[in-house]
């Protein structure tokens, strides 16, 4: 996946998890993410965030699985790549 894809991704997930309100201006946040995903912990916050809101019933009903597994797996191998970086 484009980092680009990658980012509008992680915004879309955000707002319908509701973690970052719909009106908020796109374009400072996507330089903020593109600037955080080169965090380790920024990518694992992202992770742990998802991860929990997946499972509450608010967002099961309607929730893209395939999708946000898709998300998920990106992020897994962007943690992977800066953990293995900083060894």
């Amino acid at each position: 996946m484009s980092q680009e894809k990658l980012v509008k991704e992680i915004i879309k997930t955000c707002k319908y998890f509701r973690i970052m309100e719909y009106e908020v201006e796109t374009c400072f946040v996507e330089k903020k993410i593109i600037d955080g995903l080169e965090d380790i912990i920024f990518v694992e916050n992202l992770l742990n965030i998802f991860y929990k809101k997946k499972n509450q019933n608010l967002y099961k009903k309607n929730l893209n699985q395939q999708r946000l597994k898709n998300l998920l797996i990106e992020l897994e191998k962007i943690r992977l790549n800066l953990e293995f970086k900083g060894v």
